[in-house]
């Protein structure tokens, strides 16, 4: 991809830049500009819309009950969401990836400093909608669905534990990110498979196949040309050593973690209806909107079969 979308002046995204108001009228006021804002540059059949939510039609009516209000709801959700689909329309507008699936675009672009821009927006975009695509106004309970429970009782312990360490790895989290509920699968000769419980800051994937991806240096000061002198296997350990790349460059499914739950720190999920210092409030209550048939439809197979069979001896 041409670098030139990377290295344009700040104007290219914003004209000026004043500090925001965060009272709640002036955050209710900002949803309401940027929803119709939205809806006018969606007359032009190019913009990249909302992804969907199974339970959007009753968020968007009563906030996702036990959680967020209508309006925290749609800051965390509406706002964040077109925010970060509007700047990956402006960074791939007239380029070959224009139209490209946003997961695809996240693994394309992991190992690609010089547009970290486009991995950042696109790897953004896919976290929030996978937070809240697991949430339900009305969730079964995880007892119902007893694969998965054995499964994760098999892994951590007890559900207590696997709730305990989940939140408080979130709770700890110093800056924004997301922390998640892996399955990795069992591996001839490596560590047994399971449920772990995986951190990541900022922009940063799940996904294994981006693992290696390093970026010392400021790529909008470097060509291709010279950034390729940068690039080296030297070293026998670390994510950029000849081992490192050849290990994340096995297809998914060899060794590929499999995201099943996630949890968002980022203070924009939280803040509109718990306040700065509500984060282990949110964080507790969270858990108990968590959607358990939508968990369950995310764990791949071989998962659900080794519960079973461990659940027979």
């Amino acid at each position: 991809m041409n670098t030139r979308r990377i290295a344009r002046p700040l104007g290219a995204f914003a004209k000026q830049w004043a500090r925001p108001s965060y009272t709640r009228a002036s955050i209710s006021q900002q949803i309401q500009h940027r929803a119709f804002s939205r809806t006018a540059r969606r007359n032009d059949g190019n913009q990249r819309p909302l992804p969907e939510l199974t339970h959007a039609e009753s968020f968007a009516k009563d906030g996702v009950a036990g959680l967020f209000s209508t309006t925290g709801y749609q800051l965390g959700w509406i706002t964040y969401q077109e925010m970060m689909l509007q700047k990956l329309d402006e960074l791939l507008a007239g380029e070959p990836d224009e139209k490209e699936d946003i997961k695809n675009l996240v693994l394309k672009y992991a190992r690609d400093p010089q547009n970290a821009s486009v991995f950042n927006h696109a790897s953004s975009a896919w976290n929030n909608h996978f937070f809240y695509q697991g949430m339900a106004p009305n969730p079964q309970p995880l007892n119902r669905y007893k694969n998965i429970e054995n499964g994760l009782i098999g892994s951590f312990g007890s559900i207590d534990t696997l709730r305990t360490t989940m939140l408080d790895t979130a709770a700890s989290m110093f800056g924004p990110g997301y922390v998640w509920l892996v399955y990795l699968p069992n591996i001839p000769g490596r560590e047994k498979g399971g449920y772990r419980i995986l951190t990541t800051y900022a922009a940063g994937t799940p996904f294994p196949e981006a693992g290696h991806r390093e970026q010392r240096i400021d790529a909008n000061n470097h060509t291709p040309e010279s950034y390729s002198a940068y690039q080296n296997s030297v070293g026998a350990f670390g994510r950029s050593s000849a081992a490192a790349r050849k290990a994340a460059k096995i297809p998914p499914g060899g060794t590929a973690a499999v995201p099943v739950l996630c949890v968002s720190t980022w203070e924009h999920s939280y803040i509109y209806d718990f306040g700065l210092t509500g984060k282990r409030k949110y964080l507790a209550d969270w858990w108990d909107t968590i959607d358990w048939y939508r968990v369950e439809q995310r764990v791949p197979e071989q998962a659900k079969s080794e519960a079973m069979r461990a659940s027979l001896h």
